[in-house]
């Protein structure tokens, strides 16, 4: 082995040690001190080895090694010089500070080089500044802690030289337009030819100097001899200048680090990613993941989709149930609004169809269900929710519609009873209310109230089933996705008595009327009073030789909306006959306004279902794309009816003479039920 001269250097401050032939042992010797040179943590501890006589078969106790590192100060330095080259600033800051030995020596003007080869290895790093040392510079640029606190701070003050947390930065600097700052008008020096830097937060701006620094230089300036000053200043400024062209390259430094950084961590992230969606692929959730995106990864994953470490298998086990879970969820919602969709969207097309032919012959039904309802009768739900493979078009529902009119009827019954049910519920009292058989509906007294929060409506049957809180979507927000694309499909929900319980109860009053034609309230039904084509006079509002009549659907409303208060055995109503009831019906064909434009009426070409009551223009034009009528030539009772709820339009007044004229009290107002425009007390309002 050939012994340099830097062989027999040692790094250590009480002692010398020497190298000897056998590398494994190490040798104190004497010290040239008064202190002992041996340092137990350094020196190995020998220990007398045992007999192994009588331990029988006691397991051998291995004696424990301290500190493998603990003896490389005391290696060849050339050696160690060489494995310290191949370190970064960070790591010999980290070494210097492991043990008193490194410190001693890495902190050594000596060393100065190893610090020098591991900067020049960190790509673009300015030079290290003539009035800083290299372990100096190196703990700036790399120890993220603050110089005072040991705060962690990313961010460098390189004008300051200095680290500060936002604590510790208003000991140690000052403001430029604080009172402490103010330079002496003696001193021709200005606050910029100090190295300052800014500060940007909220307010104005800051611009901050070293305290010390400026402490420094008032001294150094009372001080410093008249003939001397413009030497100081100058070399003040020009020291100035250079701290701060440097700080600059240090920041240009400092920032294409960052961004490279962030380009590194950013690919990482990428991989992750990609990674994550190569394994969902691979198990099969490509169309899913095509249906969303990944901001919805990200939302499902939180920070572990966006954490910038390459995918493992650990943290896949961990992630993976969770995701399956939630990617099969999206499975459903995809398939309802991709797959099962476009396909009910073609049974909307056909039904639409279907329904602008006239009913079967042997149709016992009055009104038809919403598409929305019929989507989910058998036959059309098995083709819908068919398989994803299989091809649905319109001809895949001709079969189905062949037998729609079947379950029409037992999804009439089916409603029928629901809306009984609620009925019984909230109005037990009533004779509908206490009937069990769904017939009941049928009678002329099935005329209903319905409150729901501040609307109040009255309403007979059928078209009370039309109510839209029975199908429309409340204000409350749906939870289930699924069934919120399927509201959003059809406008509407299917129908249900269940779902909302608003406060329904029959109307006492019509039961007066139908007594006042001498007829059973109990079985007589809306057919009948239709037939009947009488007039009735209200007891209430007529005086002697002046009589209010109306038809018995209006004399309904009238009962409700001006003598609701009352019972029904307070208001008189009389049929009234012979050339009164002639005069009357007369008086109606002559004097019965036209339906207005934006009257509510239904097509009477098409069968009569659920939310098919429109404006009258846009009837007229349906009437005229679809059944090729001009809208000139459109009759009302021939092309279109008003819809039920809109009754009568007219109230009229006979006199003792027989003479029939307009209810002058009444005025024309929208209809509180459906938009038709009624006449109603003017001092009476729903």
């Amino acid at each position: 082995m050939v012994t340099t001269r830097s062989a027999t250097r040692v790094v250590n401050n009480d002692s010398q040690k020497v190298m000897v032939p056998n590398p494994g042992r190490l040798i104190p010797q004497a010290s040239t001190s008064d202190e002992d040179s041996e340092d137990p943590d350094i020196v190995p501890r020998y220990v007398k080895k045992r007999s192994r006589k009588g331990m029988g078969h006691r397991a051998k106790k291995k004696l424990k090694r301290r500190g493998r590192l603990d003896l490389m100060p005391t290696m060849n330095l050339d050696v160690l010089f060489h494995i310290l080259s191949f370190l970064l600033p960070m790591d010999l800051l980290n070494l210097s500070r492991t043990s008193k030995d490194f410190r001693n020596l890495l902190l050594q003007r000596s060393s100065a080089s190893a610090w020098k080869t591991a900067r020049l290895q960190v790509d673009d790093l300015p030079d290290c500044p003539q009035d800083m040392s290299e372990p100096q510079y190196a703990n700036l640029a790399f120890y993220p802690h603050c110089h005072d606190c040991d705060r962690v701070v990313r961010s460098v003050l390189w004008p300051l030289r200095a680290r500060y947390c936002p604590r510790c930065i208003g000991e140690h600097t000052i403001d430029q337009w604080s009172s402490r700052s103010r330079i002496p008008w003696t001193v021709n020096l200005s606050s910029y030819d100090l190295p300052h830097t800014m500060i940007y937060g909220t307010g104005r701006p800051k611009q901050l100097f070293l305290k010390k620094a400026f402490d420094e230089l008032l001294a150094e300036h009372s001080k410093t001899p008249a003939d001397e000053m413009a030497a100081l200043l100058s070399r003040k400024r020009k020291h100035a200048t250079e701290v701060m062209e440097h700080a600059e390259q240090c920041q240009q430094w400092s920032q294409s680090v960052a961004s490279s950084r962030k380009h590194e961590l950013d690919t990482i992230r990428r991989g992750r990613q990609d990674d994550i969606v190569t394994r969902l692929t691979e198990a099969g959730y490509k169309p899913e993941l095509d249906y969303v995106d990944r901001f919805w990864l990200q939302d499902q994953l939180g920070t572990s989709f966006r954490e910038p470490k390459p995918l493992n298998q650990k943290s896949w086990d961990r992630m993976r149930p969770d995701l399956i879970a939630a990617l099969d969820d999206v499975r459903i919602r995809r398939i309802e609004d991709k797959v099962y969709g476009p396909r009910r969207q073609i049974l909307m097309d056909e039904y639409k169809k279907y329904l602008q032919h006239p009913p079967p012959p042997d149709a016992a039904f009055d009104i038809m269900p919403h598409a929305v309802d019929v989507a989910e009768f058998d036959p059309f739900r098995v083709l819908i929710v068919s398989p994803e493979s299989a091809t649905i078009t319109a001809t895949s529902f001709v079969s189905a519609f062949q037998q729609l009119p079947n379950f029409v009827s037992s999804w009439r019954a089916k409603i029928d009873h629901e809306f009984l049910e609620l009925i019984r519920s909230s109005d037990s009292q009533s004779d509908i209310g206490k009937q069990k058989d769904a017939d009941c509906l049928q009678l002329a007294t099935a005329v209903f109230v319905v409150e729901s929060g501040s609307d109040r409506r009255l309403l007979a049957y059928p078209e009370v089933l039309s109510w839209p809180g029975f199908f429309v979507p409340a204000s409350v927000p749906l939870l289930d996705e699924v069934y919120i694309l399927q509201v959003r499909l059809f406008g509407c929900r299917m129908w249900s008595a269940v779902r909302h319980l608003p406060r329904i109860s029959v109307f006492e009053g019509t039961a007066a009327i139908v007594q006042a034609a001498s007829l059973d309230p109990k079985t007589t039904r809306r057919e009948d009073m239709d037939k009947l084509d009488a007039r009735f006079a209200c007891g209430k509002c007529s005086t002697p030789g002046r009589k209010v009549v109306m038809a018995w659907d209006m004399a309904v409303v009238h009962s409700y909306r001006l003598h609701r208060d009352l019972q029904p055995e307070e208001i008189q109503w009389t049929m009234i006959e012979g050339g009164e009831l002639v005069n009357v019906k007369d008086y109606e064909k002559e004097a019965k306004p036209p339906v207005k434009a934006d009257a509510i009426v239904h097509c009477t070409l098409c069968q009569h279902h659920m939310r098919d009551a429109l404006s009258l223009t846009f009837i007229q034009n349906h009437i005229a794309e679809i059944h090729g009528i001009p809208s000139n030539k459109v009759e009302q009772g021939t092309h279109y009816i008003p819809d039920r709820n809109s009754t009568s339009v007219i109230s009229m007044v006979v006199d003792s003479d027989g003479n029939v004229s307009n209810h002058a009290d009444h005025r024309l107002v929208p209809s509180y039920s459906s938009g038709v425009e009624l006449l109603y007390w003017k001092s009476h309002l729903v």
